[in-house]
């Protein structure tokens, strides 16, 4: 109450979140989190995010390949548990960037670009040159790691950045 016997009701008001960015304002403003993380830093993190959905990804389809599901169904499984825990991953961590739906549908269209290629790998190496899920995985793995590292700056950076700014 003010001193002039008025109830002060500017509390009701809401106040502007500076935390909650829109897509379009992510798209203009200058994005703190990609200039104060140059190319080198992201690597590294991109690097550790990378091997932890990789070992993810590899648990997955070893243990579906365990309990006799057929590689191509283990796949779909590791795509729908991995890129969801990618994106989360590489946003924050290795981006420092806000979670976004635009970015993390980029994000699901740069995955969904290399699932042709996975799968084609599985199949050369599982049912062509009769390789295990055990060790076939991996060898896939390691191929689309810089397909990934490319799709994901594209996918979570309004910009590219090589430096600080």
């Amino acid at each position: 109450m003010s001193a002039s016997g008025e109830i002060d009701r500017s509390f009701l008001t809401p106040m502007p979140n500076p935390v909650a960015r829109t897509d379009e304002r992510v798209e203009r403003e200058p994005c703190a989190g990609a200039s104060d993380r140059p190319l080198l830093e992201r690597g590294w993190r991109y690097t550790l995010v990378g091997a932890v959905c990789a070992i993810a990804h590899n648990a997955i389809m070893i243990a579906a390949d365990h309990v006799e599901i057929h590689y191509l169904l283990g796949t779909v499984i590791s795509f729908l548990a991995v890129t969801p825990l990618g994106y989360l991953l590489h946003s924050r961590f290795t981006f420092a960037e806000p979670l976004r739906f635009k970015a993390f549908t980029r994000f699901v269209g740069g995955v969904a670009m290399a699932y042709p290629i996975s799968v084609a790998m599985m199949i050369v190496l599982c049912s062509g040159l009769s390789l295990s899920v055990a060790i076939a995985t991996p060898i896939a793995t390691v191929a689309l790691f810089v397909w990934n590292f490319i799709a994901a700056h594209w996918a979570i950076l309004p910009r590219f950045y090589l430096r600080r700014r």
